[in-house]
């Protein structure tokens, strides 16, 4: 059994950090680019947006609209569709008759595709970026394989407990920092006797809940027991992974019933709507909330999840990058990595944000000075980690996360009674699984 299958093939304790606490946070002068790459590559491209979120869509065509004025290369933009089909169906979206570049995520679900020659080798793309692209990223974007980059990081984002600071002010609990255990059980008991649920919850994707097991078991047991499990070095069955297990049945109470319906834009509505009190996600969708309005954004709040454990504290955070890759099946793969590289750039990253976008950049020339103050916290967030994950699903092998953890917590929140058998299945099948060339 291969043991090392993991992103960028060096430690996630340093992936980011660069970019988190430094590279992120500079303030470059400089100018817009133009025409980003195209002298190397020209024609009409086609795009596909990991999205069907009307703000997303959004985006993706200031993005587009931009890139075809500026370079007189003409893009043609398409949402996904249902991200979690779009996710599930990545490979034979590749294999088939993909648009040019499309937005995907680094880490393992890049890299494997990539070693299956499904994906343009954008190493140059990302070298002509230069000092806009700081090294953290360009190591978060390497494939340990080969030494090479296949994807442009564009956007990062931490996975942080989500709520309404009008809510927690309601509640007598400090609107800023909810921090322990205690806090966190004070804010769900006080929003479900406020008849309101007290831990949104949305696993429809299969995907989604694993944010919260990997949060719980680096609260519990440390960065690395959680990422020795992930890639096979600790067992399923081992006592303290039982216990995560266990600490999320006490949270299944608080949740609403519907979880295995709803996906993460059910939990994204439920506090939109002000119908719970706080839900465990990335913050990618904050720009929902703006669109709503400025009343609502300002309310938002992002916090790490609480300590349970003082011997680790809050010391970790999954923290994942997105991009845009280019397709090797393309019609146009040259013009795709040109306009990856340009989405990468300072000027794609202006046009998103003209459009409405609230993401932190993968561009050092960003002047974040000016960020709002859930900009600001987002940072803060990720400042305080020692260790940075990207997500259970991008640091674990993809022919296990999806198809194997993912229904096993389904299965569990449907049915904890039956935790030794869950975990005995996904020992099983971990044990079962072949060897990574």
């Amino acid at each position: 059994m291969s043991n090392e299958v993991t992103e960028n093939g060096v430690s996630r304790r340093t992936v980011l950090k660069g970019a988190a606490l430094g590279g992120i946070g500079l303030v470059g002068g400089g100018t817009l680019l133009t025409s980003c790459g195209s002298d190397e590559a020209s024609g009409p491209v086609t795009f596909t947006a990991r999205t069907n979120d009307e703000t997303g869509l959004k985006i993706a065509q200031a993005l587009a609209d931009a890139y075809t004025a500026e370079t007189g290369n003409e893009v043609t933009m398409q949402g996904s569709g249902d991200t979690n089909a779009f996710q599930d169906g990545i490979s034979q979206y590749l294999q088939g008759t993909p648009d040019d570049a499309f937005q995907w995520m680094a880490g393992f679900r890049t890299n494997f595709r990539a070693d299956q020659g499904l994906l343009v080798d954008v190493s140059d793309n990302i070298s002509n970026l230069g000092d806009q692209m700081p090294a953290g990223f360009v190591s978060g974007a390497t494939n340990p394989s080969d030494g090479k980059q296949y994807i442009i990081p564009t956007t990062w984002y931490p996975w942080g407990l989500h709520y309404r600071k009008s809510t927690m002010s309601e509640l007598g609990l400090d609107p800023e920092n909810i921090a322990t255990w205690d806090d966190f059980m004070k804010l769900l008991e006080g929003t479900q006797k406020k008849g309101l649920i007290g831990y949104a919850m949305g696993d429809k994707g299969g995907w989604e809940a694993m944010g919260t097991f990997s949060i719980l078991n680096v609260r519990m047991n440390g960065y690395d027991y959680h990422i020795d499990l992930l890639n096979g070095r600790q067992k399923w069955t081992d006592q303290k992974t039982i216990d995560t297990f266990n600490q999320f049945a006490t949270l299944i109470p608080y949740m609403n019933k519907n979880f295995l319906d709803i996906s993460w834009d059910g939990m994204r509505d439920l506090l939109l709507q002000k119908k719970c009190g706080a839900m465990m996600m990335g913050s990618w969708w904050a720009n929902d909330f703006l669109a709503q309005s400025q009343e609502d954004y300002d309310d938002l709040w992002i916090v790490p999840f609480p300590e349970i454990n003082p011997e680790f504290g809050r010391d970790s955070i999954d923290a994942p990058v997105d991009g845009v890759c280019a397709a090797t099946n393309g019609s146009n793969p040259s013009g795709g990595a040109a306009f990856a590289e340009w989405c990468g750039s300072e000027a794609g990253m202006l046009a998103a944000q003209g459009a409405g976008d609230t993401s932190l950049y993968a561009n050092s020339r960003l002047d974040t000075s000016g960020y709002d103050a859930f900009n600001k916290q987002k940072l803060a967030v990720i400042g305080e980690a020692k260790n940075v994950m990207n997500f259970l699903d991008r640091d674990c092998r993809n022919d296990f996360a999806g198809t194997i953890v993912g229904p096993a917590i389904q299965n569990f929140l449907k049915n904890p009674k039956d935790v030794n058998g869950i975990v005995d299945s996904m020992q099983e099948a971990w044990d079962a699984l072949p060897e990574l060339a």
